[in-house]
């Protein structure tokens, strides 16, 4: 395979940009002319392979007013580059792909990264989703749950293929007995519960604190929540760090309070590192953790049960537990992941016609 397009809406710090840069970088190290187009901002916030070819097609404003815009510079984009294949990551910019290059004597591959019936689109983008993949060549879900949301118009062209880790396997001793928490200062990941819950318990175990790692739009407000609970010296917002495998290598527990996921780079993390994982139930994360036997499953929102489960896990440490969840991690380590993308693009790549049309 010559080229590659990649489009994602940036390569900021996050799960989707985590698996993107993964494959962009493999390529890229093949050989392949790797392209990736970013087309809500050009913020790159992981390491990339120098031979990797950047397009900032973002426009200034929001999504919806700027959508025929980034159609039409992404159409431009496909036109001139004359991937092979293109590969889309993320539901609204699976929808913009599909409009700027169907029809191209290209294979359109998309793939869905978050919970389907739960993110940030309105009704009017998930009719949309849902009747664009089913006319994309190949549309790769992360869980069995992402499957079944899209079961009626994807059967045919879908495959289930799982988050690339790139967190190395790490079964030695995790000195400090803390709780860290890791992912972006918003909504979706539900960081007041977490500070909430500990805060109930802290006066328990005065030996405890909690580092959560990310940045986001609600630092303030999370920031005002710990100093109104006068949890400052107990409670600390660190911020993004390019050495996160060291933090989880460093630190005994990983609590995730996510209203919903598409499958949790961070707790898979967590888990290859051998932390004790305590996480909420959000859909599909069940295809990962088994509750009591690779980690901890606790009801979405509920922080009374959060409370429990954090004192029993503080109380009594399960050395068998780390060791399933090392285990249950190491299907996702990046050979065997990557292995199975490469096969489905690659096969795709083949149906692909020579000249893009015009």
């Amino acid at each position: 395979m010559k080229r590659i397009l990649f489009v994602t809406g940036n390569l900021d710090r996050g799960g989707a940009q985590r698996v993107l840069s993964l494959l962009a970088n493999y390529y890229a190290a093949e050989g392949t002319e790797t392209h990736v187009a970013m087309l809500l901002n050009n913020t790159v916030g992981y390491d990339i392979h120098p031979q990797i070819i950047l397009h900032d097609l973002s426009c200034q404003g929001s999504y919806i007013k700027n959508a025929f815009r980034m159609i039409r510079k992404l159409k431009s984009a496909v036109i001139e580059i004359k991937p092979e294949i293109v590969v889309s990551f993320a539901g609204r910019v699976n929808l913009i792909t599909m409009l700027a290059a169907k029809n191209k004597g290209i294979p359109i591959l998309v793939s869905e990264r978050n919970d389907p019936l739960h993110d940030r689109r309105n009704r009017i983008e998930r009719w949309l989703c849902k009747r664009s993949y089913g006319k994309a060549d190949k549309v790769v879900f992360q869980t069995k749950y992402q499957s079944k949301v899209y079961e009626k118009t994807c059967k045919k062209n879908s495959v289930i293929i799982g988050n690339p880790i790139a967190a190395p396997v790490y079964e030695g001793e995790h000195i400090k007995k803390d709780i860290v928490c890791v992912g972006k200062l918003m909504d979706q990941k539900n960081h007041p519960m977490m500070i909430r819950a500990f805060a109930r318990l802290a006066n328990e175990f005065p030996d405890k604190q909690v580092f959560i790692y990310g940045d986001g739009p609600k630092h303030n407000e999370l920031q005002e929540l710990i100093n109104e609970l006068r949890m400052s010296d107990r409670i600390h917002l660190c911020g993004n760090t390019d050495k996160i495998f060291d933090v989880l290598h460093e630190y005994q527990y990983f609590v995730m309070c996510s209203n919903y996921e598409g499958m949790s780079n961070a707790l898979l993390e967590a888990m290859i590192s051998g932390m004790v994982c305590v996480t909420t139930n959000w859909n599909g994360v069940e295809e990962i953790v088994t509750d009591g036997v690779n980690g901890y499953l606790i009801p979405v929102g509920n922080e009374d049960c959060l409370v429990r489960e954090l004192r029993i896990v503080f109380n009594s440490y399960n050395e068998r537990l780390t060791r399933e969840a090392i285990e249950s991690a190491r299907q996702f380590t990046p050979e065997n992941v990557i292995h199975i993308w490469n096969n489905t693009i690659v096969e795709l790549a083949k149906e692909g016609k020579v000249e893009v049309k015009e």
